[in-house]
């Protein structure tokens, strides 16, 4: 079955390899200053009335393809040190615009806002992007084509300004040449997308190219930017050193350690030619300002992820993004020093990394039923990826190299090889394959292992049907030390499919569908199976709405366990009701579930909650709390509850100055009647912290805050901890 599935997957791309695709593509000419712009978001300057316009938007949500409602223009000029963009938005009824004051990269679709994508490279794998939202508030980050991923993480310095007009809004961003990842020679056009959101009765998207609602690439059809000439080889220097100071008080029973420390590092990034960034860190201070957002864990056989949030690792961070991750950096916990080069061009993308991790983590052992963790000692840790786009810019898909190695001290290894493959034969559709090999030497174990792992899929979306396929085998001594890969010695087939209609009414699109999945050990034994119809719909507000009656659908937890049958209904609803509630997300889940301590059938029932209110324009509250049952089925006694919850509040004093307040907390219970061992019958962690931040641009910023946290179990002495601490962080460029 395994051969069959690989030989029409060859054929598929095969077939691919050989489709005609034409895409017309418009240009815009960008002109040369003769002038100073003053970044006032009016567009009123000489300059920007003599720049040509790019006016033809077209809509892709809620209608799919279709002319814009209201008018938006473009222009773009540009001079020596920056490229500018003049956004005009027109809109009938002012006073229905949102435009809620929020944290820098929190500028989304419930919002009207502009964003900005520009392809640096011209190779249309890889973007840039650049919002305003009509309060004046920025976000940035990249994207990536071939994953079709945004990421908010990167930074890049750039200036944006907005302007409340009688009949809409305008802005004008300064992206400086530096920012952009030019290479050299300068491409003769660059290609860029230019987003509006409109949020009011129901969310309204435009762009100026023709996209679909769900498209399956997006830079294909990017419109090209020409008339650029003269610009600058781009290079230089920029320095962030930093001083922190860390008081901490943990108390553990009647013991109690107090510590002060000082410390100090600096942050380089050297851009030593248009087409490479280096960049060095030494002592970093990777502390979090902002704490992990807790999950539901009690119950989970595998390890889970956290998003990254360390600025070091940014930088061709949408490299690492293959069909299965092979890189997730948080797996360094504790780095003494590390070093990055980053390469683009419209050729090739490439990117290096190596970190001394003084460890202090765990490392993750996968399996088939569980994984296993063991204590993470010293280390090196090394990764590097390269990526070469096929047919220039059409854009029709690209082939990759990855390649990861964890040294310890004591003598053990781990190291991965990849090579990746992404085919677009058309707008809508989209085929990837990915191999990989593993090759471990553990000094505990006392021997040397080799795995392997094949990943493939396929996308095909045109508006209104969807199918997507993927299969996924990974061997059982597979290991890769820096990625969160938690289980191995399985395979895997994924099926998925939906139409969709347009309709009249609260709800603008339906879209009935069905989900499979298969998944096997190694030796062939089922581990999970459920075949799911599905009711997608989308409505007004920016609603979503999901429910699935998950009846066929089985699991095995152990080796040699039963095989459970374990039907639950699943519902889902997340939208934007109105400014004062700008986000409410609601999930459940009831039925039967497995305990996986015991292996032992239970009634279970799930529950999550995420609401945002505004109680005022200054002050933004979001609380989640989430919830997890399970009860024995025959005598209706209560086996396992856990609770998470988390609110976060911001106050909003200035354009650079916020208060931030996190309280979360965690609970979680186990009835030790129903267990013939000893379980812990409860744990509780808790934790509260407020942060003040001073934020002058990119680098620049100071970070004053307070945390206290404590942890609970039964039996075992509390350990209370709490810590003031103060960094200060100043980048300037030589």
């Amino acid at each position: 079955m395994k051969i069959q599935l690989c030989c029409r997957t060859a054929a598929m791309l095969a077939t691919a390899l050989f489709a005609l695709t034409s895409v017309n593509v418009h240009a815009l000419k960008a002109v040369a200053l003769t002038g100073k712009i003053t970044l006032d978001g009016k567009l009123d300057e000489a300059d920007w009335q003599r720049a040509p316009v790019s006016g033809e938007f077209t809509e892709n949500m809620p209608r799919d393809k279709q002319p814009a409602r209201d008018k938006t223009e473009v222009r773009v000029v540009f001079d020596h040190e920056a490229l500018y963009f003049g956004v005009r938005a027109y809109d009938p009824d002012p006073s229905k615009m949102r435009a809620p004051y929020v944290r820098r990269d929190k500028v989304f679709g419930n919002q009207d806002n502009f964003i900005i994508w520009i392809d640096p490279t011209g190779a249309r794998k890889f973007a840039q992007f650049f919002r305003i939202n009509a309060r004046g508030v920025l976000a940035d980050g990249a994207w990536n084509e071939d994953a079709l991923e945004e990421d908010f993480s990167p930074d890049f310095d750039f200036q944006a300004v907005h302007a409340l007009l009688p009949d809409g809004w305008s802005a004008e961003f300064r992206i400086p040449w530096a920012s952009l990842r030019l290479p050299h020679p300068t491409p003769e056009k660059l290609t860029f997308i230019v987003f509006r959101n409109q949020p009011r009765d129901t969310r309204i998207r435009s762009s100026s190219v023709v996209l679909g609602r769900d498209p399956s690439c997006f830079l294909c059809v990017a419109e090209e930017l020409t008339g650029l000439t003269d610009l600058p080889r781009t290079a230089g220097l920029a320095v962030t050193p930093y001083v922190a100071v860390n008081s901490s008080n943990t108390a553990r029973g009647d013991q109690q350690q107090r510590e002060t420390k000082f410390s100090g590092g600096a942050d380089i990034k050297w851009r030593a030619s248009p087409e490479w960034v280096i960049d060095a860190t030494f002592r970093p201070d990777f502390s979090q300002l902002e704490l992990d957002t807790p999950q539901l864990k009690s119950n989970t056989r595998f390890a889970l992820s956290v998003r990254e949030k360390r600025p070091f690792f940014l930088e061709g961070s949408d490299l690492y993004a293959t069909p299965l991750n092979t890189i997730y950096t948080r797996s360094i916990t504790d780095p003494l020093w590390g070093s990055r080069a980053t390469y683009r061009s419209e050729r090739a993308d490439a990117t290096l990394l190596t970190v001394a991790d003084r460890g202090g983590g765990f490392i993750i052992l996968p399996g088939t039923y569980s994984s296993d963790f063991r204590d993470q000692g010293a280390s090196q840790a090394t990764f590097g990826r390269a990526r070469v786009p096929l047919a220039g810019a059409s854009g029709t898909g690209s082939v990759g190299a990855l390649f990861a190695d964890r040294n310890y001290d004591d003598g053990s290894s781990n190291r991965v090889a990849s090579v990746d493959a992404v085919y677009k034969p058309s707008n809508e559709m989209r085929l990837r394959a990915q191999g990989m090999a593993s090759q471990t030497s553990d000094a505990l174990a006392g021997g040397r292992s080799n795995g392997y792992a094949v990943v493939t899929d396929g996308f095909y979306d045109n508006g209104s049907e969807h199918l997507y396929a993927r299969y996924t085998a990974i061997s059982p001594k597979f290991r890769a030390d820096n990625s969160i890969i938690a289980q191995n010695g399985f395979s895997t087939l994924e099926l998925e499919s939906w139409q969709c209609q347009k309709v009249e009414g609260f709800f603008n699109q339906i879209c009935p569908g069905l989900n499979a999945k298969q998944q096997r050990a190694w030796d062939n034994t089922p581990l999970n199976r459920y075949v799911t119809p599905v009711l997608a719909l989308n409505g007004n507000r920016n609603s979503f709405w999901n429910v699935q009656p998950r009846w066929l659908n089985y699991t095995r937890t152990r080796d040699g366990g039963a095989w459970h049958h374990i039907p639950t209904l699943y519902a889902r609803a997340e939208g934007n009701p109105n400014a004062r509630f700008p986000y409410v997300f609601f999930e459940t889940e009831y039925g039967r579930g497995v305990d996986v301590a015991t292996d032992a059938r239970a009634r279970m029932i799930s529950n999550a909650v995420t609401l945002n209110w505004r109680a005022h324009e200054r002050i933004e509250l979001e609380g989640t709390i989430s919830d997890y049952r399970l009860h024995d089925i025959n005598s209706n006694r209560w086996r396992l509850h856990e609770t998470t919850m988390q609110l976060v509040g911001v106050g909003y004093m200035t354009a650079q100055d916020t208060l931030r307040l996190i309280a979360q907390r965690s609970l979680s219970r186990r009835n030790a009647e129903i267990y013939a061992f000893a379980v812990t019958p409860r744990s509780h962690t808790q934790a509260v912290s407020l942060v003040y931040s001073h934020k002058r641009g990119l680098g620049r910023e100071l970070n004053v805050g307070v945390t206290h946290g404590n942890a609970r179990a039964s039996l075992q002495p509390d350990r209370v901890t709490t810590e003031i601490f103060a960094k200060l962080s100043w980048a300037f460029t030589l």
